[in-house]
């Protein structure tokens, strides 16, 4: 049994249900890789899965500590672990101590990494709603977007802050040996990526009634709104299995854009 946000498995150990799902078709182990590889790329690029989840290393916000000594401007790659790309994120966090949150009257997380600091999360704004903190010197940076290949923040930092991302790395492959790239998916989302790998063989082998038939099974819950895939019923997220007996809190919320 797989550990929680684990998955022992490999893209190999998919082969058998990709070539079940094509009606015995002769391919190869190589094929099927491939079009795992392009499935799992797909999905991990719109749904979160534990198994790609971390946590950013702890950084430094303040004057001239961006990129060309900048102030607000910060490449992404600062907020990642070495070698990652991201997917998706959640709002980065900033560290003010008691006294800095008491003055703006923020409520923290706690003292992580050792220390004695308040933590509190930004919230993302667009480009266009930025603009008017960006030269903004000396405030607490709130508010973050991003814009290529860097985070920008305003109010411009007036002294150094730490902060860190929770955010979900891109699916990691092994180019030399692709079928023992490890799965970073969970165990019921295996037989989802068979069928979907399935498809693309399908239309990569021009059985295109096999294209739709699968595109059904695939899909196979009428009721699902969302179009999110699953073979009986649509299939749910981990986080919202995590919440499912937890109280909801609302929060009303006016933005300028």
């Amino acid at each position: 049994m797989n550990s929680p946000g684990t998955n022992p498995r490999v893209i190999n150990d998919l082969f058998p249900g990709v070539q079940e799902a094509l009606f015995g078709k002769n391919i190869t182990p190589q094929q099927s890789a491939i079009w795992v590889r392009k499935t799992l790329e797909n999905l991990t690029a719109k749904y979160p899965f534990e198994e790609l989840r971390v946590k950013g290393p702890l950084v430094n916000l303040g004057p001239g500590l961006g990129n060309q000594g900048s102030n607000y401007e910060y490449a992404v790659s600062y907020f990642l672990n070495a070698g990652d790309d991201m997917t998706l994120s959640e709002n980065p966090v900033i560290f003010l101590s008691p006294a800095q949150a008491q003055q703006v009257n923020l409520v923290g997380t706690g003292t992580p990494f050792g220390t004695s600091p308040v933590g509190y999360g930004m919230d993302y704004v667009t480009p266009k709603a930025i603009q008017t903190m960006l030269f903004i010197p000396g405030g607490i940076p709130f508010k973050f977007t991003r814009y290529g290949q860097y985070f920008w923040f305003g109010p411009q930092p007036g002294n150094t802050y730490q902060c860190y991302l929770p955010y979900q790395r891109r699916h990691p492959f092994q180019d030399a040996n692709l079928g023992a790239s490890p799965l970073f998916i969970p165990p019921e989302w295996q037989d989802i990526c068979e069928y979907a790998a399935a498809l693309r063989g399908a239309q990569s082998l021009r059985w295109p009634e096999q294209v739709k038939w699968m595109r059904e099974i695939l899909y196979g819950d009428p009721k699902n709104p969302e179009g999110r895939p699953g073979l009986l019923s649509a299939i749910d997220l981990q986080i919202e299995r995590d919440q499912q007996k937890s109280s909801r809190q609302l929060m009303p919320v006016v933005a300028r854009y």
